[in-house]
């Protein structure tokens, strides 16, 4: 699936940033969390406050993708909060509003894993939830946030991964 974005940088067109600001599965809020994830395995979170908001509620990721940034200003605070979770750590660079090849490559070896992972991104990291969605098994639930609306949790399902690999196929190379 993904040999053909192994060598390609992909980037967002204007044309889709509207539709990528409608959830790509359920929104849910605060206590809504939990009971929408059950029990998938892995869990995986996109964004800093999503994966923090996911362990203050008593669930750590078993992956997670973070800037240390939270409406694309860097926050120490989250750094050293966000450095606690995950016991493998891989870092990859992706320039916001780009997928890189890298990008593919680091997440799909962090799937492989079989501890807890977090991916540390230079640059931003909220399109690679779409890489998350395309990459992740069926039994997993993927969490990215939508900034004043709440986290959005897709179940990866055929349907799920058709979305994303049609907004992954419509980006410019």
């Amino acid at each position: 699936m993904f040999a053909e974005f192994a060598n390609v940088t992909l980037r967002l067109p204007e044309s889709l940033r509207e539709y990528l600001r409608w959830p790509l599965g359920k929104l849910v809020h605060g206590e809504a969390i939990l009971p929408a994830i059950g029990g998938a395995s892995p869990v995986v979170t996109v964004g800093d406050f999503c994966t923090l908001d996911l362990v203050a509620r008593g669930r750590s990721p078993d992956l997670c993708l973070v800037d240390f940034k939270t409406k694309r200003q860097e926050d120490p605070e989250l750094r050293d909060a966000l450095q606690r979770i995950g016991s493998v750590v891989m870092r990859v660079t992706n320039p916001a509003g780009t997928i890189t090849p890298d990008a593919w490559r680091v997440i799909s070896e962090a799937f492989k894993s079989k501890e807890r992972v977090r991916v540390e991104v230079r640059g931003e990291e909220d399109l690679l939830a779409l890489v998350c969605i395309a990459l992740a098994p069926s039994s997993a639930a993927v969490l990215y946030g939508l900034p004043s609306q709440g986290v959005v949790v897709v179940r990866p399902d055929e349907a799920a991964k058709s979305r994303a690999m049609d907004v992954l196929r419509r980006m410019e190379r």
